[in-house]
């Protein structure tokens, strides 16, 4: 599945972000891709509000503790991988059990989850994932396209996604 959203405000963004929420379950991987600035944070703080994050919950990037766990209708994990610089270290945070949890991650800077020689399979044993590129059009405006891989079921919630 591939599916193109536009976002032209910050503010979009976040309502994007919800209504992604609203369509993930139990157990799914979310990879955002983008630059820096590109709002993958802003669209995180959306996909929590739409697993039902309470609002007064401020989420942020954790670029210095790298994980950061909110309380939603299921627990949503914000993993930040910026920082990270070998699979080694990658190996080292132990994100093989929140990936493996009953509660949905949201992955900022998810290319280090992937083997330099091998762009299409990402590390730690990970099977099945949501990825979302975002790219800046112009100073406030997105293009940020959707994609599955290996969730062949249209049973999942994302495929109502429109």
């Amino acid at each position: 599945m591939n599916i193109r959203f536009e976002t032209r405000s910050a503010s979009d963004t976040l309502i994007l972000g919800e209504k992604i929420g609203r369509h993930l379950e139990a157990g799914d991987i979310v990879f955002l891709f983008g630059d820096l600035g590109a709002g993958k944070t802003t669209l995180t703080q959306g996909i929590a509000r739409g697993l039902g994050v309470a609002k007064k919950e401020y989420v942020r990037s954790p670029t210095f503790t790298l994980v950061n766990q909110y309380k939603g209708k299921v627990p949503v994990f914000h993993i930040d991988l910026y920082r990270i610089a070998s699979s080694h270290e990658l190996e080292e945070l132990g994100l093989e059990e929140v990936f493996s949890s009953k509660g949905v991650s949201i992955v900022e800077w998810a290319e280090k989850l992937f083997a330099r020689d091998d762009a299409s399979i990402p590390l730690l044993g990970i099977e099945r994932w949501i990825e979302i590129h975002i790219t800046i059009e112009q100073e406030e405006s997105r293009k940020l396209d959707l994609k599955t891989r290996n969730i062949g079921s249209t049973e999942h919630p994302i495929f109502a996604l429109h």
